[in-house]
């Protein structure tokens, strides 16, 4: 397609590309996936932090609208982080969990515990495999 432009003072006609389509695929881990194996598959922090905080929250019978309003998250964030498709911030950590009345080094030591329990699967089950 050849248009008319003008640079400079000076008329002259152009080769303008037609708008191009871009696309890319991303694939995301199963979230209701426990098993994962390293190299392959990882254990995803942002849902096992996601896990112990819907744990926490559901243990004090709390409504995920009672703790948006209380860290001053939007109650949208907040369900995407205790479904592991947020990556939270640590301001944002910290205000949930004083939210939850929960320190953060509870929290964290909570998702160091279950890394530790599925790293232990998956070691388990690659000794199993070993043909």
């Amino acid at each position: 397609m050849n248009q008319q432009i003008e640079l400079n003072g000076k008329s002259g006609s152009a080769m303008i590309p037609s708008p191009v389509s871009l696309m890319h695929t991303v694939k995301i881990a199963d979230p209701n996936s426990s098993a994962a194996t390293y190299g392959k598959k990882t254990i995803l922090m942002r849902q096992v932090i996601g896990e112990e905080l819907r744990r926490r929250r559901n243990e004090q019978s709390r409504t995920l609208r009672d703790v948006s309003r209380d860290a001053q998250v939007s109650l949208g964030y907040l369900s995407e982080l205790e479904r592991g498709q947020k990556e939270a911030s640590s301001e944002l950590l910290a205000a949930v969990c004083s939210a939850l009345d929960t320190p953060l080094s509870s929290l964290l030591a909570g998702v160091s515990s279950e890394v530790a329990k599925r790293e232990a699967m998956i070691a388990d089950r690659a000794s199993f495999s070993i043909v």
